[in-house]
């Protein structure tokens, strides 16, 4: 990968951590409900998801993935579907949110919600599968240029877990009041069901 061609990449990959998608507003919700250091801790989890993804698409797995439609369209859909379900679960266990410890789900379960999200999030196949390899030249080491797009791609994507977690973790201080909590609540439902549509409409 050339340096000009990096230097295209870069705002490229920006723009895409940084769009409000699924994981962003997970990390915005944990930030809200949890605090920022647990949020970001948490948002830790999606790295793993990526780097098992750069390590098929180095390996050149990525053309069985993109030749499979249904597997693609299932895996989007139980992404939409678990989504929903945590919005329902907010509608129906977060009114009493602001008198309850901020600390009350595991860390382990915020950890397994981000790494869910990001394993079924038809944006992050898109972004590896479709748009990755525009950059990859094939005259050169494959798996280098992948481990260079892929190291950039979550050097950023730390940034946007911190920004978005900070962002939750400022709502937090503003909404974390009984007289706040059903405003909470439906806001945490609110952009669990936008992650979903974004899911679906991928």
């Amino acid at each position: 990968m050339s340096a000009a061609a990096w230097w295209i990449f870069l705002p490229a990959c920006i723009g895409m951590n940084f769009f409000p998608g699924p994981s962003n507003l997970i990390a915005l919700i944990h930030g809200t409900q949890h605090g920022l250091k647990r949020a970001v801790v948490a948002g830790f989890a999606r790295l793993p998801v990526m780097v098992i993804m750069l390590g098929l698409l180095a390996i050149g797995l990525e053309m069985l993935l993109a030749a499979s439609a249904d597997a693609f369209q299932v895996l989007k859909f139980v992404g939409a579907g678990y989504l929903l379900w945590m919005a329902w679960q907010a509608l129906h266990a977060q009114i009493d949110i602001a008198e309850r410890d901020v600390n009350h789900m595991s860390l382990w379960r915020m950890m397994r919600a981000e790494a869910l999200i990001s394993a079924t999030n038809p944006k992050l196949l898109l972004i590896f599968y479709a748009f990755f390899p525009q950059f990859i030249d094939p005259e050169e080491d494959v798996v280098h240029q992948v481990g260079v797009m892929g190291g950039t791609f979550m050097l950023i994507e730390v940034g946007a877990i911190t920004l978005y977690a900070a962002g939750g973790h400022w709502l937090q201080a503003r909404l974390n009041e009984p007289r706040h909590a059903r405003t909470l609540s439906w806001f945490t439902a609110g952009a669990l069901a936008a992650a979903a549509t974004l899911v679906v409409f991928s």
